[in-house]
């Protein structure tokens, strides 16, 4: 049976983990992402060092943004640099505490 937990929490983002079922959610807003430990682990790591500035563009009503590309190629993730940083703060925490449930659990 799955049961999730809160590992990590940044304005609007949440990302859970199910130890038993081995994935991990990410929620923000109206979006849910689920990974493997390992799809997360891999998603953390190609992302960590993309920096807002670099993918900067302007939305429909002229605020910054940066759309981030999914492997479905209908479907992208857009942030403000704000939801930006919570959602990069939210995934850093969460792999943090992942290795302390790791430790915990072993």
């Amino acid at each position: 049976m799955c049961k999730p937990t809160v590992i990590a929490r940044k304005g609007n983002i949440a990302v859970t983990q199910c130890i038993n079922c081995k994935m991990v959610n990410i929620w923000n807003k109206g979006v849910l992402i689920s990974f493997t430990f390992q799809q997360f682990s891999s998603f953390v790591e190609v992302t960590r060092e993309l920096d807002f500035d670099d993918y900067l563009e302007r939305s429909p009503d002229g605020k910054e943004i940066v759309v981030l590309a999914t492997p479905y190629p209908d479907i992208s993730l857009v942030f403000t640099r704000q939801e930006w940083i919570n959602f990069f703060s939210a995934l850093a925490e969460a792999t943090y505490m992942q290795e302390i449930y790791k430790m915990v659990h072993s």
